[in-house]
């Protein structure tokens, strides 16, 4: 006979009992129920995209002299899983940094390459330059450590000088001659490599030198109010050193004086125009090798004669005319006039007085209708016309500008326009009547032969701007007539004019009838003395 448990044991031993059965499982057998449980999974999670770019850098020599442009290569790779885009920047001993061209968007596994070309600004040593590639965006690098690259190159620095003598062409021989070395004077250079500058000034016999001077191009210029010396250049090479002759020509624009007219006021298109050139030489020196450049309105090629090629050469205190030609063209007539503008001097522009410029008539030519408009400004744009808005009820005119007469009136209508009719082909002043001041307008009114209204391809060519001012005149106005003298009442004193001279109104007045009589008399008796 078993002994019995304890209620509290066999509650234990029963809940054990369970669990066991629980974990066991079902029963495997023919009569054993499914399972309806599911069966786990696990999930795999990816890595995300990333951007990698990594930086490499070579030079396209081993080796370079310090005069020699210095190329840099670089080449991008994008070693990521996601595209990339970004952009080149360096810093160093090169004067470049800049890269080109730039960077294309990189793709994963792809490549870029781009470039820079400079200048060592290192005196010694070799050339070094860090290049960095930079992501662009908000993008980060997944390794910014490959990101920078520094090389560096050997660069052999040259040194050498640079001497030379200045002298005034005072005879215009081309040649330095005894007395005429510029002594005194401020000489400068610039160039080289790396870059250099240098001052001085020329010794007794007109010479100057530069001493241990990096090697390359040297400009060079010299300070002087007297002479004109154009900037020249110079190799230094270290082996062949220059030793240059700088020439100075007198400065014309204070010794030439030069005037210009047409031997004919007015010309028939097919003419030959002749322009009489007159030039003077106001100093005690040759002047040597003037020459003409001459401009032609209206198509015309000027012929400047004796004033082209090597040029001429005046004499101190001398005085020359030379004959220009041109030939009047249909153009010419078309616009109403022929325009020649020359500059004169050894060389012309850069060593001569201010340009000349004579106009001759070609006249013929008509416009119909010249239409325009005028605007009160408003303000200007960086580019395009100036903004307005327009001005009625004023009038405007045309002035010859030879002759000073107006050849054309017209009162603008309410949206600001203005017609002139049958206006002769020419080059006029415009005007405009009242508190108006003109600006942004063309200087020259051209008017041309033909034109009838508004061009459909040029709206209202003729535009004029004004912006309140000093009041101009009419120049139509009729004059106000002076006040006639009143007459004089009896008993008040004469005039103080008339007192001055002792003669009563009365004696004027009869002296004055008297003269008519007698002269009626002379005329009579020499009309009788003639039959």
């Amino acid at each position: 006979m078993m002994s019995r448990l304890p209620r509290s044991a066999a509650a234990v031993l029963s809940a054990i009992t369970l669990c066991l059965a629980a974990s066991a499982g079902p029963a495997f057998g023919d009569d054993a129920p499914p399972s309806s449980a599911p069966t786990p999974t696990t999930t795999v999670r990816q890595p995300a995209p990333s951007v990698d770019l990594r930086l490499s850098v070579w030079f396209d020599k081993t080796a370079y002299l310090a005069q020699e442009p210095i190329t840099v290569h670089a080449r991008v790779t994008n070693v990521g899983s996601a595209p990339a885009q970004g952009r080149m920047t360096s810093t160093g001993d090169l004067t470049s940094t800049f890269w080109d061209p730039p960077l294309p968007p990189i793709e994963p596994g792809g490549t870029a390459e781009s470039s820079v070309t400079g200048f060592a600004t290192t005196e010694s040593g070799p050339m070094t330059i860090t290049a960095t590639v930079l992501l662009t965006g908000d993008a980060q690098d997944a390794n910014p450590a490959d990101n920078t690259v520094t090389a560096s190159v050997p660069v052999t620095h040259v040194r050498g000088s640079y001497r030379g003598t200045v002298y005034g062409d005072r005879n215009g021989n081309h040649a330095p001659d005894p007395g005429e070395a510029l002594a005194g004077v401020r000489i400068g250079i610039s160039g080289g490599r790396p870059e250099t500058g240098r001052t001085t000034r020329t010794d007794a016999a007109g010479r100057f030198a530069f001493l241990d001077l990096p090697a390359g191009n040297y400009t060079t210029w010299v300070d002087t109010t007297e002479w004109y010396v154009p900037v020249s250049s110079a190799e230094v090479t270290g082996e062949h050193d220059p030793g240059v002759l700088i020439r100075g020509a007198p400065a014309a624009a204070t010794r030439l004086s030069v005037s210009a007219a047409f031997t004919r006021s007015s010309y028939r298109v097919g003419d030959i125009a002749h322009l009489t050139l007159t030039l003077a030489d106001k100093s005690a020196m040759v002047l040597a090798d003037v020459t003409a450049d001459c401009s032609a309105s209206a198509s015309g090629r000027v012929d400047a004669g004796d004033l082209t090629g090597p040029g001429v050469s005046l004499p101190a205190g001398s005085r020359r005319t030379f004959d220009l030609t041109v030939r009047i063209t249909p153009q010419a007539a078309t616009e109403g006039n022929l325009r020649v503008r020359c500059s004169v001097g050894a060389p012309p522009r850069l060593n001569g007085p201010d340009a000349v410029e004579a106009t001759a008539r070609v006249p013929g030519g008509i416009a119909p209708k010249v239409v325009g408009y005028v605007g009160r400004f408003l303000r200007k744009p960086q580019l395009g016309l100036p903004e307005s808005t327009p001005l009625p009820g004023v009038k405007v005119y045309l002035r010859d500008q030879v002759t000073g007469r107006v050849v054309a009136r017209a009162v603008t209508d309410g949206g600001g326009s203005f017609t002139f009719f049958r206006v002769p082909a020419d080059i006029y002043d415009v005007g405009i009547v009242g508190p108006w001041q003109l600006v942004y307008t063309d200087p020259e009114f051209q008017v041309l032969a033909g034109e009838n209204g508004i061009d459909p391809n040029h709206p209202y060519r003729h535009l004029v701007f004004v912006v309140p001012g000093p009041a101009q005149p009419d120049p139509d106005a009729v004059p106000v007539p002076a006040p006639r003298p009143r007459a004089p009442v009896p008993g008040a004193p004469a005039p103080a004019a008339l007192a001055t001279t002792g003669v009563g109104v009365t004696w004027l007045a009869l002296g004055a009838s008297l003269t008519i009589v007698i002269g009626a008399g002379l005329v009579l008796a020499t009309r009788r003395r003639w039959r």
